[in-house]
């Protein structure tokens, strides 16, 4: 019989190589195989990650047979050609699998407490998708044009202008709208964001798949240091001093190693019984971001500034890999 890690080999990752999510080593006791592992749910492939691990497991001898899988829950083709560009006659073999396939497999199998767990967890992280559209879905699909429109009208005339005031930014507005809707994509989110000195930024807008208690999407003005920044602590700092002042909520400011963040939020719910959506919700934003700028002006020991595109490009980048 096949096991896992049961006898005595050398660990085919060395401590000073990249490394995939998931290494595993079986032995039948006369041979040897190895599988590498790379899953991604809210992100994408880092640079040349899925090359570098395909040619570190080319490197390795000593086993029968070697495999790459790369799990994703969202679209994200590769080409096998690609992959092993570095590497063309490798025996390294190469799969891709989406997360939606295992929950499909998990659904067939008998009830137990770890598999309720799995299945929850899968649920909550948007792993569980189905191949099959409900009425819901069809529901949402055609009222989601009308739907983007009114959030297009709320975000993109005086809270867009206000924002970049405040921010002293100047980034297109092509350029935001782009970033708003890889962000639903990725986040489930629709928003508006700007990065700053030191890997902190402020972003605000609609938050679809993060709801309240009461099942509704929120809107919501964040500030989030990034768990990398050199200024890290005295960030949170800043951010502690800030939330025990006013009404901003604190969020993992204790935590080491993770993103942490305030922010002020308001549930949709609160303005289903007013006449007009998009005013009462554009007056919101436009009473959050007077706090922003008063924030700026109380708080000059944060590191507020202005980065550029191109670098928020790999700011953001790296934040989707991370996150």
């Amino acid at each position: 019989m096949t096991e896992a890690k049961t006898y005595n080999h050398p660990d085919p990752v060395r401590d000073d190589e990249k490394r995939p999510d998931i290494v595993i080593d079986f032995s039948n006791g006369e041979s040897y195989d190895l599988i590498f592992i790379e899953s991604k749910v809210g992100s994408s492939e880092g640079y040349n990650q899925l090359s570098d691990y395909a040619e570190i497991l080319d490197s390795l001898s000593g086993y029968r047979h070697k495999l790459l899988v790369y799990i994703t829950r969202d679209f994200d083709p590769k080409e096998g050609s690609v992959v092993f560009k570095n590497i063309p006659d490798s025996n390294v073999g190469f799969k891709q699998l989406r997360w939606h396939q295992f929950y499909q497999f998990l659904a067939t199998q008998e009830d137990s407490e770890l598999k309720q767990e799995i299945t929850t967890f899968m649920q909550e992280y948007r792993m569980a998708q189905s191949n099959q559209f409900s009425s819901i879905d069809i529901l949402a699909l055609t009222n989601f044009p009308s739907t983007l429109k009114l959030i297009e009208l709320v975000m993109w005339g005086r809270v867009f202008h206000k924002f970049e005031e405040i921010l002293g930014e100047h980034k297109s507005l092509e350029f935001r709208k782009r970033r708003a809707l890889q962000n639903i994509q990725w986040h489930g989110r629709y928003i508006l964001g700007s990065w700053m000195p030191h890997r902190w930024w402020c972003f605000m807008g609609f938050f679809i798949n993060s709801t309240d208690s009461s099942g509704y999407p929120t809107v919501r003005l964040v500030l989030e240091v990034d768990p990398k920044s050199p200024k890290r602590q005295g960030i949170i700092h800043e951010f502690r001093q800030i939330s025990n002042n006013s009404a901003w909520n604190p969020y993992y400011l204790d935590t080491p190693n993770t993103w942490s963040h305030i922010a002020l939020e308001k549930s949709l719910r609160d303005f289903v019984s007013l006449d007009d959506h998009v005013f009462a919700i554009e007056e919101f934003f436009l009473n959050i971001l007077q706090d922003l700028e008063n924030i700026r002006q109380q708080h000059p020991q944060l590191p507020w500034g202005v980065v550029a595109e191109e670098e928020e490009d790999v700011l953001e980048k790296e934040s989707d890999v991370s996150n």
